[in-house]
C-alpha cells in the first residue's frame, strides 16, 4: 500500500483513510485524543496488525525519523516511551502500538496541514 512520495505522510494519510473509512474530522480527533480511544479499523489487534503489515515501511520510516529527532537510539526505545508501552511485550502488541502511532500522527498532520488533505484526495 505504501508508495514513496516526497512526504510520506501523504501515503500514510491515504492508507489510514482506506483502512478505516474515517472522515478527516475523526482522524484529527484520533490525533488529539489518542488511538486507544477506539477508532474504526484500529480497535482490535487484528485490524491494527493488518494495517501495520500493509504499511510497515512507511510506519517504520516515520518512527525512525521521530526516534532520531527526539534523541532515542532506536525505534524500540522510542516505542517504549509511548503511553500503553506495556503492550509491546508481544509482537502483536508492538505492531498495534505502531499502527496507533501512525493513526495519531496522521491526525496531528491533518491538524497542522489542512490544505494537504485536499491535495491527497485529488491524487
Amino acid at each position: 500500500m505504501y508508495t514513496t512520495q516526497a512526504d510520506p505522510m501523504h501515503a500514510l494519510y491515504a492508507a489510514v483513510k482506506a483502512h478505516s473509512q474515517m472522515e478527516d474530522d475523526q482522524l484529527r480527533e484520533a490525533g488529539q485524543y489518542g488511538a486507544d480511544a477506539g477508532w474504526p479499523g484500529f480497535c482490535y489487534y487484528t485490524e491494527c496488525c493488518t494495517f501495520y503489515q500493509a504499511n510497515k515501511t512507511a510506519i517504520w520510516d516515520l518512527a525512525a525519523t521521530y526516534a532520531d529527532d527526539f534523541g532515542y537510539k532506536s525505534v524500540p526505545e522510542f516505542v517504549a516511551s509511548f503511553g500503553r508501552a506495556e503492550l509491546a511485550d508481544t509482537a502483536d502488541g508492538f505492531e498495534n502500538l505502531l499502527a496507533w502511532f501512525a493513526l495519531e500522527e496522521v491526525g496531528r498532520w491533518l491538524e497542522d496541514h489542512p490544505q494537504d488533505e485536499e491535495e491527497s484526495e485529488e491524487a
